[in-house]
């Protein structure tokens, strides 16, 4: 999969003046680092991974009981408290017992028997479920529990009084519970139920989502249209580029066949961000009009502001080097092993093999004694700051992608199935990152996010993802104990945990990772119950796109309702005033025309399915990338 990377400019210039205005990436005044840096880039989702530093699952459990903690109310106060931290130590001994409990267990001859039968291998029956549990078998230990309760000291002193913004258990994403005002938290509300009270005729319920999700702002509707839609020039003439244009203005993509769309491309809005962090909207919405929506617009505005230095942690820590703390050898990690592997031929009795025998021999010996040896954490000391690298969004022009939507479950429609793993967008959009407001939430379970990212060695020769991996030659056992990765045709990449959702909670996380919902169903099944959420996609602040300020509304009811308002327009004769009106709309497919939400719809639908197939392709070339460790 070849792609061509984009080169570094040596512009002096802080200002950017391509026409028309989108696409170069540019000098960066405002990044600072440690190191200094004058040109930062982002990391893409759309590139192979490039990480050989895999999360062991022991240091995966260590996040994970972080995570626990993390959501209990006031637990930076909690973790100082002897008490409070003894009884949540022994509680995590009892949580990792129950996980831990079936993991070392040798099965009985009936159940390999079962097994063999079944997939013609002996430790199958084993290894899935340890592909379910995705848990060390080795359990939690002092060591452990002391890296895990001093993180949780470090992590009480890194937490911002005044925002309430805090790590969560998974590197480079971040919460909080308390960044939304109350009387924001009602404007949103109230703005919302603007777009909630329209005739159930028009209710914009998602495709494909039996009627449980609610579009009340959604990008894919009256996209920009690529050969289609109207662009302002810098001289405020219109155009409508073609394909190879829009191309040529975005250097920025890498030209990867899956993650370029020569179709279709959200639309964000663009905001000023002042030195302060005030934030100025320099443009509308698209899909909110500015007269109608205009308290909505300022109220999403103004939680939009208090969304920056949660993207400010974001930023830095997605550009700053991650430090792992359990670093294993997997050349190394059998030394300890003294045992002999079982061999068929020593169960061999009077010229009769003994096959139960040997299989339950060789399954002992595998999932006891050949065991890699995982190191503990050392004792905890904070991440290194030398080479961290601190992002501000303060003083910049940044363009966010704007998304409303409910989910509603009834009696008759009572369980969210959940989402599919995904990043968000595509090159054309260059999310970076992605900011959730959970505003409200009534009769419905306990929902998560969950998030995994891809690993690997890059772009590798031949195309083998396993090259470069350091292991020996067929150890896919020892990748599975130690990482949780099968090489036995599994996939590269690693789930790493899951944040709760809960009404008022914040989060914002990196465009590098995939998410996913989790189902959540209704709490009392008999009455309804609804989660709403606003969202933010942060488009890569280093480069600019198409945006609102040059992409003119597309919408048609817009027009009308412009041109019905009191005017000499509205004096002429009903006759001619008919002839105008219908003139908008004449030649719909013409290059430049508005359209109708009807026609919208239609354009959203080949984008859906576009994009349903890019999500196949993006999985198979980065996110599931087939690891086969026979072919190392």
């Amino acid at each position: 999969m070849s792609r061509r990377r984009l080169p570094h400019h040596d512009s002096q210039d802080s200002e950017y003046d391509p026409t028309p205005p989108y696409g170069r990436t540019h000098h960066m005044p405002h990044a600072v680092a440690q190191p200094h840096t004058e040109y930062v880039e982002f990391p893409s989702p759309f590139m192979a991974a490039s990480t050989l530093d895999f999360l062991t699952l022991k240091e995966f459990r260590l996040r994970a009981l972080t995570s626990q903690i993390l959501e209990k109310p006031n637990w930076w106060q909690k973790v100082h408290d002897e008490t409070i931290v003894a009884k949540w130590r022994q509680e995590f001994v009892d949580q990792d017992a129950k996980m831990v409990k079936t993991m070392g267990r040798v099965r009985s001859e009936p159940e390999l028997n079962a097994a063999y039968a079944v997939t013609r291998d002996q430790d199958e029956f084993y290894w899935r479920e340890f592909r379910k549990t995705r848990w060390p078998r080795d359990p939690l230990n002092e060591a452990q529990l002391d890296y895990v309760f001093d993180n949780l000291r470090w992590l009480a002193e890194q937490r911002d009084a005044n925002t309430g913004i805090q790590a969560t258990g998974i590197n480079k994403v971040y919460q909080s519970f308390e960044l939304i005002p109350s009387n924001l938290k009602a404007a949103l509300i109230r703005g919302a139920s603007v777009l909630e009270s329209v005739p159930d005729a028009e209710k914009d319920w998602h495709p494909g989502t039996n009627n449980q999700v609610l579009d009340l702002v959604h990008p894919s509707l009256f996209c920009f249209r690529i050969g289609k839609s109207l662009v302002k020039k810098d001289d405020g003439m219109l155009y409508v580029p073609t394909e190879e244009e829009y191309m040529e203005q975005r250097p920025d993509i890498y030209g990867a066949y899956f993650s370029v769309s020569t179709e279709h491309q959200w639309l964000p809005t663009d905001f000023d961000v002042s030195s302060t962090g005030a934030v100025t909207a320099l443009n509308y919405i698209n899909n909110l009009h500015p007269d109608l929506h205009k308290p909505l617009i300022n109220t999403i505005t103004a939680i939009l502001r208090r969304f920056i230095p949660l993207w400010d942690r974001v930023l830095s820590a997605t550009l700053s080097p991650e430090h792992l703390v359990i670093k294993p050898n997997p050349f190394r990690w059998y030394e300890h092993v003294k045992d002999k592997e079982p061999k068929y031929d020593d169960y061999n009795i009077d010229g009769v093999r003994d096959r139960a025998a040997y299989r339950i021999a060789h399954a002992k010996y595998r999932s006891e004694l050949k065991w890699p040896l995982i190191p503990d954490p050392p004792p905890f000391t904070p991440p290194p700051t030398e080479d961290e690298v601190r992002f501000t969004l303060k003083g910049r022009k940044i363009q966010v992608i704007v998304k409303m939507a409910n989910i509603i479950l009834t009696p008759e429609n009572p369980k969210y199935e959940g989402g599919s793993w995904h990043v968000e967008g595509m090159e054309n959009e260059r999310i970076v990152s992605t900011g959730l407001y959970y505003y409200h939430s009534s009769n419905i379970s306990e929902s998560k996010l969950g998030f995994r990212q891809a690993v690997g060695s890059g772009d590798p020769p031949h195309g083998n993802p396993a090259y470069g991996i350091p292991s020996e030659q067929n150890d896919d056992q020892g990748y599975m104990a130690a990482y949780g990765i099968d090489g036995n045709r599994g996939f590269l990449n690693q789930e790493l945990g899951t944040v709760i959702t809960k009404e008022d909670k914040c989060l914002a996380f990196p465009n590098i990772y995939q998410h996913r919902v989790a189902p959540f169903e209704l709490v009392d099944s008999t009455k309804p119950g609804v989660r709403k959420i606003l969202c933010f996609f942060l488009v890569d602040p280093t480069i600019t796109i198409l945006s609102t300020s040059k992409v003119p509304p597309q919408q048609h009811e817009w027009y009308l309702r412009e041109i019905r308002k009191p005017s000499p327009l509205t004096a002429l004769p009903l006759e001619l005033f008919e002839m105008i009106t219908t003139r908008l709309m004449e030649e719909p497919e013409r290059p430049g025309r508005i359209i109708t939400t009807e026609q919208a719809k239609e354009e959203r639908q080949k984008l859906m399915d576009e994009r349903a197939n890019f999500r196949v392709e993006h999985n198979k070339e980065i996110f599931e990338m087939e690891f086969n460790m026979c072919e190392h």
